[in-house]
């Protein structure tokens, strides 16, 4: 045996379930501000949907309408498509932040 944990997908214990279903969500990735621990964030959105053009289209809401924790006074936003999302700029009276909106599809996870 391996001393490495082997990965399982959900699909692997209900073999029944069709390889239709899949489960497309949206999430967004910013720098937590400053020093602060993690430096990185990412927020999962709950809500699950059935195709990867519905999760594309949320994405693209998310990317413009998303509110991030900074800059505190937002002047504006530069919004750009790459493979799988969006990169959102936002400009602040001090300062530039960007955060990532992207799509993805849940496959499984390990206890560890």
């Amino acid at each position: 045996m391996s001393e490495y944990d082997v990965y399982r997908s959900p699909a692997a214990d209900s073999p029944e379930q069709p390889a239709t279903d899949e489960k497309w969500q949206v999430l967004v990735e910013y720098a937590n501000n400053g020093q602060a621990k993690p430096p990185t964030k990412i927020h999962v959105f709950p809500h699950v949907l059935a195709t990867r053009e519905e999760a594309m289209a949320e994405a693209a809401r998310l990317a413009v309408e998303h509110d991030p924790p900074d800059p505190l006074s937002p002047q504006g936003r530069a919004v750009y498509r790459d493979g799988e999302g969006f990169l959102s700029i936002v400009r602040g009276a001090m300062s530039t932040f960007h955060f990532s909106t992207r799509v993805v599809r849940f496959v499984g996870e390990t206890d560890r």
